[in-house]
């Protein structure tokens, strides 16, 4: 069968059956449990309610029977690098998943691909019966996004950031200045940003904020 995912993983072994989503879908987080994954395991619950119109609530990892069992070997370092393991193992049955990865990044990934195998079927949202076993193809999936010569607004960057991770790319180039605009405030040299972006600039306050994010 057909997957649409996006990039297509470096392996993939396909099951038999489906693993369907209901209300009562919960995640159980072992292993390491770093700020990192925490915020990931909350996002992907969010995110899986808005694609399913479920509202899902994360329940705690001793509940019964859980739906997805994730499993980080350790957290990921406090200043991501190029050349961390990102990769990861995401094992589909009817009857449960599991994710397993060395550490928070690869978990990161496996969940965005989790989000993309949800489909509809005729018994409702489902994800077929899958193993998959992933790595990055290159170190560096990086994209570039120019607001020093057209200003893009923070609400419009966060959104390409959430696109960014959809596709398992880790690395944001922000071209901050240019001739046709300099759109970080100074505190310095406050007349770069008075005079220089046509009022059309980013606060220290809302980098901090993007970075954050």
């Amino acid at each position: 069968p057909q997957l649409n995912l996006m990039p297509m993983p470096a392996v993939v072994q396909f099951g038999t059956g489906r693993l369907h989503v209901q209300p009562s879908f919960s995640v159980a987080v072992e292993g390491s449990k770093d700020a990192t994954l925490q915020r990931g395991v909350q996002r992907f619950i969010a995110e899986l309610s808005l694609e399913t119109g479920m509202p899902l609530k994360n329940k705690a990892p001793e509940s019964a029977n859980p739906s997805l069992v994730i499993h980080a070997e350790h957290g990921s370092e406090a200043v991501s690098r190029l050349g961390e393991d990102e990769s990861y193992e995401l094992a589909v049955t009817e009857s449960g998943a599991k994710l397993t990865a060395p550490n928070s990044l690869g978990i990161l990934h496996g969940l965005q691909t989790f989000l993309q195998l949800v489909g509809t079927s005729p018994g409702g949202f489902a994800l077929p019966a899958v193993t998959i076993k992933d790595r990055p193809r290159f170190l560096w999936r990086g994209l570039l996004i120019d607001v020093g010569r057209h200003f893009i607004p923070l609400n419009v960057l966060k959104r390409n950031v959430d696109g960014m991770a959809a596709v398992k790319m880790n690395v944001l180039h922000l071209h901050l200045s240019d001739d046709q605009g300099f759109r970080v405030e100074s505190k310095r040299l406050p007349k770069l940003h008075e005079m220089g972006s046509d009022g059309l600039y980013y606060t220290q306050v809302e980098v901090r904020e993007l970075v954050s994010y």
